[in-house]
C-alpha cells in the first residue's frame, strides 16, 4: 500500500512512565503548546526514523508536518515573551495589564504602524487570547 494513501490506526503500547514524561516535556518545549495530535505525530516520526535506520527505507518514509499552530497563537506567544522579559515575572489567565504594555510588545514583535497594532489587538481578542477590561487595561485569557 502506498505510504501517502495509508490510513491511521490506533495501537496500544506500554512504555516507561519516565520516558513518556520526557517525551511530553520535549513536545511542550518544541511546540510551545501541547496540542491534540502532537504526541502521535512525534511517536510516528520516531518510529519512521528507527525503521529508516534499520532498513533502506530512508527515501520512502518522508516526514509529514503536523497541523500548524495558528499564526495568532505564535505571535501572541512572542508578545508574551516580550512582556515577560520587560515588565512581568509571570502572566497568568485573568491577569490585567496596561494596554500600553501590550501595544509596545506588539510594536517590538510585529511593527509600529498603528494599523498593525490595532490589527493584532483585534486578532488576539477575536481568538480569545486577551479581552479589554477598560480603555487602558486588558486581561490575559
Amino acid at each position: 500500500m502506498n505510504e501517502k494513501m495509508s490510513k491511521k490506526i490506533k495501537i496500544g503500547i506500554w512504555i516507561d512512565s519516565i520516558l513518556a514524561e520526557k517525551l511530553r516535556s520535549l513536545i511542550n518545549q518544541k511546540y510551545e503548546n501541547y496540542e491534540r495530535g502532537l504526541l502521535s505525530y512525534e511517536i510516528e516520526m520516531a518510529l519512521r526514523h528507527w525503521i529508516s535506520l534499520h532498513t533502506n527505507a530512508q527515501k520512502t518514509l518522508e516526514a509529514k508536518k503536523p497541523n500548524p499552530t495558528p499564526k495568532a497563537s505564535l505571535v501572541f506567544a512572542q508578545v508574551k515573551e516580550y512582556l515577560l522579559s520587560h515588565w512581568y515575572y509571570e502572566l497568568r489567565p485573568g491577569q490585567q495589564i496596561p494596554k500600553s504594555h501590550l501595544e509596545k510588545a506588539i510594536m517590538a514583535i510585529r511593527g509600529s504602524d498603528p494599523r498593525t497594532i490595532r490589527k493584532w489587538l483585534r486578532i488576539f481578542h477575536k481568538m480569545g487570547l486577551v479581552k479589554p477590561v477598560t480603555s487602558a487595561t486588558w486581561e490575559i485569557m
